[in-house]
């Protein structure tokens, strides 16, 4: 202690390694899928079904949530079901991916509402903090990947 003369030797300690790993999960990592498109048959839903099958075989419990049915941001209360059903996946997931079109240079609005939709601080903590986001986007042509900045700006 010599070369810390300002520091008492009991208030000193070593970090106990093990209490600062976090402990190891005990169930498949969980995962929820987000896409940003209605419509019955699209690229996206083929794209989040896929992404959805490969996590699956990679050991991962995994939900896609069907964005039909909710309501735009402070058109209706944080009560309703579908709102609920959201945020209880968000907190439930261990991490999420989120598939989007690009539709006039930008994400979905049905993508920017799930997202809306999502608190952004619960006990002071982003949904996706600590969690592993992955971004989509499904473009025809020679588009830009808009989409995909966006969700990576909203998801960080």
């Amino acid at each position: 202690m010599s070369d810390l003369p300002a520091v008492s030797p009991q208030h000193l300690r070593q970090p106990d390694l093990s209490a600062l790993r976090p402990p190891f999960s005990t169930h498949k990592p969980r995962i929820l899928i987000l896409c940003g498109s209605l419509r019955t048959v699209s690229y996206s839903r083929l794209l989040a079904q896929e992404a959805a099958r490969l996590l699956d075989h990679f050991g991962c419990e995994v939900r896609i949530f069907n964005p039909e049915g909710l309501p735009l941001p402070d058109s209706a209360p944080v009560t309703h079901p579908k709102v609920q059903e959201l945020r209880a996946l968000s907190e439930w997931s261990e991490g999420q991916v989120w598939v989007s079109p690009e539709r006039h240079g930008a994400m979905t609005g049905i993508m920017k509402v799930q997202i809306d939709w999502i608190p952004l601080a619960v006990g002071s903590v982003r949904p996706t903090q600590g969690k592993t986001l992955a971004v989509m986007q499904v473009s025809g042509g020679s588009q830009s990947f808009n989409a995909v900045g966006q969700m990576r700006i909203l998801g960080g």
